[in-house]
């Protein structure tokens, strides 16, 4: 039994692909990676790349996983077993996801950006480099309490975001924060001990007076022609739910 390939795929020679994989067409994968990996020795377990998908060298996807159409995957990135992800997610180089996650679309996970398992990154989050998503309350244990990181959210470098922990919609955390407890939508967080600082509202744009969020005001590269009309729809939804 052979892969499924796709057309116009362009398959460096020393990537290895294994026999329950399934990619669409027109994906790029580079030099030394491993697609498809199985570590149960289970044959019933399959893996989907979808179409248009770049995935660059040295970078490992288990069996069991689903990655969405115009994905770019950095090189030397671990994706572990039942990672689905949407259309248009950036995984950076060096980042790891420990599988059973979900990241949805055009979301955005910077280098070195660690996931743990059955974390929930929703669609057009920022994730900058060496954030640490955790899951287990009391380690060592068999315990798996996922992060939730509502649409829009942004978490700066160097934070760790404790197990169970949701991040509201649209909401910014700061650099080197250590969070702890929940945040609403819409709001600023920061330190070690974390704080509620304020509202993203109160941030401003350098050397003038306008707010620098949301975002999609001043910052259009790669996303929908009608990004503000989806932003305005969640938002009503998720801080009516509040």
């Amino acid at each position: 039994m052979s892969p499924k390939i796709g057309k116009n795929c362009e398959i460096a020679n020393t990537a290895r692909i294994s026999e329950n994989v399934i990619i669409e067409d027109n994906v790029k994968i580079s030099d030394y990676c491993i697609i498809g990996l199985d570590n149960n020795n289970d044959n019933k377990q399959k893996l989907l790349i979808k179409k248009n998908t770049k995935i660059n060298s040295h970078s490992t996807i288990y069996n069991g996983s689903e990655i969405g159409e115009n994905n770019i995957i950095g090189h030397n990135v671990l994706i572990r077993e039942k990672s689905i992800f949407g259309k248009n997610v950036q995984i950076g180089s060096y980042s790891d996801i420990e599988g059973y996650c979900t990241i949805e679309d055009y979301s955005k996970l910077h280098s070195c950006v660690h996931v743990g398992q059955h974390s929930k990154i929703m669609s057009f989050v920022y994730i900058f480099p060496y954030v640490v998503l955790t899951n287990d309350p009391i380690p060592p244990s068999d315990i798996r309490s996922g992060v939730i990181l509502e649409p829009f959210s942004i978490i700066c470098t160097r934070s760790t975001i404790l197990p169970g922990v949701r991040i509201g919609f649209s909401s910014f955390i700061g650099a080197n924060s250590l969070v702890n407890k929940d945040v609403n939508s819409e709001k600023i967080g920061a330190g070690n001990p974390f704080r509620v600082k304020g509202d993203i509202s109160d941030i401003k744009i350098p050397n003038t007076n306008k707010s620098a969020y949301p975002w999609i005001d001043r910052f259009k590269k790669d996303y929908p022609k009608d990004i503000r009309e989806i932003y305005k729809k969640m938002r009503e939804e998720y801080l009516n739910s509040e």
